[in-house]
């Protein structure tokens, strides 16, 4: 059985840095992610990327500045498997927030940070992640497997 999700997330960057949340839900876990998720049935786009990002970052206001891309994968979970299909946004938030407020059931023990592009663990962060920050210019495709980066 294949399960069709449909995700929201938001690529937040500031400088050279970029905002992520330690994920630790199935289909990637324990790695760096976007802030954003599923979409509640009958829940248009926008409202969906507001209501996750402000539930795993505490982030209540926000510019969306663009849709950045979409990507889709295929992950076997326990007796399915999902086909997750994830919009990517190009966000803004002006003052830059350093303390988040994320549910602890959404957002794992590394909790919500900036980190610093240069410095990211490619090899650490969902294929989301790497795919909005190849899409964004910031690291190239080669790269964004995590042979190559942190």
């Amino acid at each position: 059985m294949v399960r069709l999700r449909l995700s929201v997330v938001a690529l937040f960057v500031d400088g050279d840095q970029v905002l992520l949340l330690h994920q630790m839900t199935p289909p990637e876990p324990d790695c760096w992610d976007l802030p954003g998720g599923g979409l509640d049935p009958a829940e248009d786009l926008i409202s969906g990327l507001r209501r996750e990002v402000r539930e795993e970052t505490g982030i209540g206001y926000f510019t969306i500045v663009e849709l950045l891309t979409a990507m889709e994968g295929f992950y076997p979970l326990a007796n399915e498997t999902v086909h997750a299909v994830s919009l990517i946004y190009r966000c803004r938030i002006e003052p830059r927030p350093e303390v988040f407020t994320g549910d602890p059931d959404e957002v794992g023990p590394g909790g919500v940070r900036w980190w610093a592009i240069a410095d990211l663990p490619l090899d650490r962060c969902s294929s989301r992640a790497r795919a909005a920050l190849v899409a964004a210019g910031f690291v190239a495709a080669a790269d964004s497997t995590g042979q190559n980066g942190g």
